[in-house]
């Protein structure tokens, strides 16, 4: 009874929206001042699809030789035929779960009857717009003591025409993702009585990107400086290690304190101490947990040279993964004073920026039997990143105040 309660209301608020959404559009007719070039065209009727169901508006339509306009649609910021109240939802609702879902949990919260199909044309329609919106946001007034940066990476499914030529690993040298770039920026203030540093509440934005690492460089600090990074108090620079952030970290955060995630770390040290131990888990486990303690106390020389002294007791690839975890450690040497870094009240961890691979990325474009092309999955990232950001409704009364301002017979001035 509920259920068919809440449709009746719809069907009756559809009809006052209706006759409230054509008083509108009259009004705005009525007022307009078309420019010198526009030519008015009669009136044209536009089945529009609103929060209570779809209603037909009619609305004066110009054109000046080239293009044509429509007062009304400017003024209510519609969105093809959608009202912007709606296409926001659907965009909400699609940066958050596939557009199936989406479609059926509009119907099912709501009442609000829009296919699947439609969404995805919206979002995708809607979505290329958030990064040039982004690029003209000014920068942040709210500078921090310590803004933190950190970058890694995640494989997305793929179609197989966005794959041709792409090195993978599958046995056959193919692939079948591609990797996605995840940039994450937090802020920090506070410890807590232990001294251990707090994240600031909400204060995480993401940028995510296909394009190569120079690429996504150029977005990640883009969006530090939209971050007020050149105010900051301490830049610090968290990654695992991986090549490409370490160029972005040398090239686009200079001056940066750069540590490489210690868990990552201890991760390594875990594998080099079983290396050593093969056959004695005990061993191998009291073997790592000197070493993790040498870490801390910015003694990672010291593991160094243990583990040189011990080379000699592995054989064969045993002996080349030793090497390898050891280099590993040479090079990464001056990232390491976790003791230092811990006094000093910092995060010692990429925790933030791993989290988002699987929360920002994986758990929108990683599902099972989905399948991507680069411009369907960064327009549901472009949503996904602003939302989690906090920017989304930002980006929605922006846009609106955009549309508004196509009925201007002047340009706009700063």
């Amino acid at each position: 009874m509920e259920i068919h309660f809440r449709s009746g209301l719809l069907v009756a608020g559809r009809n006052v929206f209706a006759r409230l959404l054509q008083d509108k559009a009259d009004q705005v007719d009525r007022d307009y001042q078309p420019k010198s070039d526009q030519h008015r065209h009669g009136r044209r009727p536009l089945v529009v699809a609103t929060l209570f169901g779809s209603v037909t508006l009619d609305r004066d339509y110009y054109y000046d030789g080239n293009e044509g306009h429509c007062p009304v649609d400017a003024a209510l910021g519609l969105e093809g035929s959608f009202t912007p109240a709606l296409a926001r939802l659907m965009c909400r609702s699609a940066a958050q779960q596939p557009y199936g879902a989406a479609s059926r949990d509009l119907q099912e919260y709501g009442g609000i009857q829009v296919d699947e199909r439609q969404i995805q044309r919206v979002v995708q329609r809607i979505g290329p717009e958030v990064e040039p919106w982004l690029e003209a946001l000014p920068q942040s007034s709210q500078a921090a003591p310590i803004l933190y940066a950190s970058c890694d990476g995640t494989g997305a499914p793929m179609r197989p025409e966005e794959l041709i030529g792409r090195k993978g690993k599958q046995p056959d040298g193919t692939a079948k993702t591609r990797e996605v770039k995840l940039g994450a920026l937090f802020t920090q203030h506070t410890r807590d009585e232990k001294g251990r540093p707090i994240r600031d509440h909400q204060s995480t934005s993401y940028v995510a990107s296909f394009e190569a690492a120079e690429d996504f460089a150029k977005l990640f600090r883009a969006e530090a400086q939209r971050r007020a990074i050149a105010q900051a108090g301490q830049v610090v620079f968290l990654s695992d290690g991986a090549l490409w952030a370490e160029e972005i970290q040398r090239q686009n955060f200079p001056g940066a304190v750069s540590i490489l995630d210690f868990y990552h770390a201890a991760e390594r040290v875990n594998a080099l101490a079983k290396i050593f131990a093969p056959a004695d888990a005990p061993a191998a486990k009291q073997q790592a947990g000197r070493w993790i303690k040498l870490l801390l106390k910015d003694q990672v020389a010291t593991v160094i040279d243990q583990a040189k002294a011990l080379l000699h007791t592995a054989r064969g690839q045993n002996r080349s993964l030793a090497q390898e975890q050891t280099g590993f450690f040479q090079a990464h040497q001056q990232r390491m004073a976790y003791g230092t870094y811990r006094q000093k009240g910092f995060f010692i961890g990429s925790g933030v920026v791993e989290a988002g691979c699987k929360t920002v990325i994986g758990k929108r474009l990683k599902q099972s039997g989905m399948f991507w092309s680069q411009r369907g999955a960064t327009s549901v990232l472009n949503f996904r990143t602003i939302h989690l950001s906090h920017r989304f409704d930002a980006f929605w009364r922006d846009r609106q105040n955009t549309a508004a301002a196509r009925n201007d017979t002047l340009a706009l001035t700063n």
